[in-house]
């Protein structure tokens, strides 16, 4: 009898035990699934790849979960499964970052660098604040200040684990609009755009593995821009927009396969390179949109055509593609949607967009955030612009890219960052349920 007691007594035991560590996992974070990680999303092309999203963004399915005043930054706010992270420019010569509680907002850690500086006067209207978006992997955080100083930040505690000071290390003048790109990781190499080219850093210690067309001209050359990789035909390769020029690169050693000359006013540009099949689109200040295609001739040179060109410039906003499709924000403020295989106008937007606005889609939808802090749902729709709803999100300028993450909106304004709750917490929901089958099930046992 004794063991029969013992033996209930322990499975009971076991069982409680299991059901506090899956509500403590619960509560430290493992309700959320997904992570926004880095610059414009999983791919960096602005898809959002989780579930569908509620029908509109009245009250009822928009709700702020937490707020927080920081000072000024343009970086976007990006999480892992259990953080949020931002960054802002404390002082004219102090950056940081800081780490929340996703589900709180409660404070966990902030570190600091010196970095920080002033861009020309002419440029100053849009401030010295820190620009470039961080990316998490492997349990650190990877971000770039105005001076081109690389920071690794441990994300469990915020320590720093090393810094590279990019223009020190390159003998290359800090860039006069500041540091703009944001850092990639690829197959466990960091690549970012400074210096006035394009560098390949090993992410464990900082060491800089190779530096490609680089420039002194800091006035006209630092880049605006954040690269990508694409593979056209069977070479992947790393595809970088600097101020002039369009350019693949190899991954192996830094080498230039191709580049292509690429007129913007001033050298203005800085759209994120998207893919679209074999080609590229990118759009320019002062310029047109243009849509090229590289290829590999027979005798191992590599060309590139230039597809079909269109008299619509761009200015910061980076395009979202839903098929053959590019819904692209430009100069004028007007977006527009253009077929892939001609460059035609499909239509343009009955409104204006202002100076600024990040997209994310989720393949049938648009979520675009406006600098002036206006949100709108729209249909990803190539035959009219069609607008679902809009709510004034923030009386702050929003130039940070918009973050979406487990029905969770991520909002970096000027001088706060907001989380908003979008829906229901589909995943809690699913978790709670789980739970509840498990433990219906074990205590069946007893």
């Amino acid at each position: 009898m004794y063991f029969v007691y013992m033996s209930v007594t322990l499975r009971i035991y076991f069982w409680l035990l299991w059901t506090i560590s899956g509500s403590l996992a619960v509560v430290l974070g493992g309700e959320f699934n997904e992570s926004w990680h880095q610059w414009r999303g999983p791919a960096r092309d602005g898809h959002y790849q989780g579930g569908q999203w509620p029908a509109n963004l009245q009250p009822d399915q928009l709700k702020l979960s937490w707020s927080e005043n920081l000072e000024a930054s343009y970086s976007s706010p990006v999480v892992d499964l259990t953080q949020l992270y931002t960054s802002e420019s404390k002082k004219s010569d102090v950056e940081q970052v800081n780490a929340y509680d996703r589900a709180t907002g409660d404070l966990l850690w902030s570190a600091t660098w010196n970095g920080g500086m002033k861009v020309p006067f002419f440029a100053r209207s849009n401030g010295s604040w820190i620009r470039s978006t961080p990316i998490i992997s492997n349990g650190h955080l990877y971000i770039m200040g105005m001076q081109e100083r690389l920071v690794c930040i441990n994300t469990s505690d915020g320590q720093i684990s090393w810094e590279l000071d990019i223009p020190s290390k390159l003998d290359t003048p800090e860039p006069s609009f500041g540091g703009v790109s944001s850092p990639m990781i690829h197959n466990g190499s960091l690549y970012v755009q400074a210096g006035g080219g394009t560098i390949k850093v090993d992410p464990t210690d900082g060491r800089m593995l190779w530096s490609s067309a680089l420039s002194r001209d800091s006035m006209n050359s630092s880049p605006f821009a954040s690269p990508r990789v694409h593979t056209f035909g069977d070479s992947e390769q790393l595809v970088s927009l600097g101020r002039t020029s369009l350019t693949g690169i190899s991954l192996t050693d830094g080498k230039t396969l191709w580049e292509k000359n690429v007129p913007a006013f001033r050298g203005m540009n800085i759209l994120t390179p998207t893919f679209v099949g074999s080609g590229i689109l990118t759009a320019t200040y002062g310029g047109k949109a243009h849509f090229f295609e590289p290829t590999l001739s027979g005798d191992k040179n590599w060309q590139v055509e230039e597809k079909w060109n269109q008299k619509f410039q761009g200015y910061m906003s980076s395009p979202v593609v839903v098929g053959q499709h590019a819904f692209l924000h430009g100069r004028s403020g007007r977006m527009v949607c253009l077929e892939m295989q001609s460059g035609e106008i499909k239509w343009t937007s009955t409104e204006s967009l202002g100076k600024y606005c990040s997209m994310v889609t989720n393949g049938d939808k648009i979520l675009a955030l406006s600098a002036n802090g206006k949100l709108r749902l729209m249909t990803a729709n190539p035959d009219k612009y069609e607008v679902i709803d809009t709510v004034e999100i923030s009386d702050e300028e929003t130039w940070a890219h918009i973050g979406l993450a487990d029905n969770q909106i991520f909002v970096r304004a000027l001088n706060s960052l907001s989380v908003y709750q979008w829906g229901d917490r589909a995943s809690n929901d699913q978790a709670s349920a789980q739970d509840e089958s498990r433990s219906n099930k074990l205590l069946t046992q007893f």
